[in-house]
């Protein structure tokens, strides 16, 4: 999904005809189940799609939950001095969610220059993530277990409705046959 979106938006800042930078801000998480104090990595992803380089690129992704989000490793906010046309930088941290629950996400904020002592600023926003389901370990392994246990036990339990009619039916056929062979017998 996340690349249907990156080509429709290069698709559609590509039909733009100005001269200008034009940045496009991809915001991500890896994984995209959160588990309780596991490391949850956040890229946010600046690509370049205008015809000149965009200047004094600042990237803010600082408005995550006070309460419950603890930064692990990087920085939630980062400047690049310039990002030429037709590039893209990446800026990665990690943090970690410390109660199950939602987390709630708030698109990046990018702030660039047109020109390197410009002083006029275009503001950009990434995609906002839904909200953030974060799982505790238990749920996370029963989502993601391969339940051999559960299928054996399923297995076992679905052989009495079907194999007991199955096993009195053979008897029954058996019964007949041996009823059939001894009345030909007779004959």
């Amino acid at each position: 999904m996340r690349i249907l979106l990156l080509i429709s938006l290069l698709v559609l800042a590509g039909a733009r005809q100005d001269s200008d930078a034009h940045l496009l801000v991809l915001k991500s998480v890896d994984p995209s189940e959160p588990v309780a104090d596991q490391h949850l990595t956040v890229s946010v992803n600046v690509f370049n799609v205008g015809k000149s380089p965009a200047f004094d690129v600042e990237i803010d992704d600082s408005l995550w939950p006070a309460e419950g989000v603890v930064k692990v490793e990087g920085e939630n906010t980062a400047k690049i001095s310039k990002i030429l046309a037709g590039s893209n930088q990446t800026h990665t941290y990690v943090i970690k969610p410390q109660v199950p629950g939602e987390l709630n996400t708030v698109a990046s904020k990018v702030v660039y220059k047109l020109e390197p002592e410009g002083e006029d600023a275009k503001v950009v926003h990434s995609n906002t993530l839904p909200v953030l389901k974060v799982l505790t370990q238990a749920e996370y392994d029963k989502l993601h277990t391969k339940h051999y246990k559960e299928w054996f036990t399923f297995f076992v339990l679905s052989l009495i409705p079907v194999g007991l009619p199955g096993c009195m039916f053979m008897m029954a056929q058996t019964k007949l046959a041996e009823l059939d062979s001894a009345s030909a017998k007779r004959k």
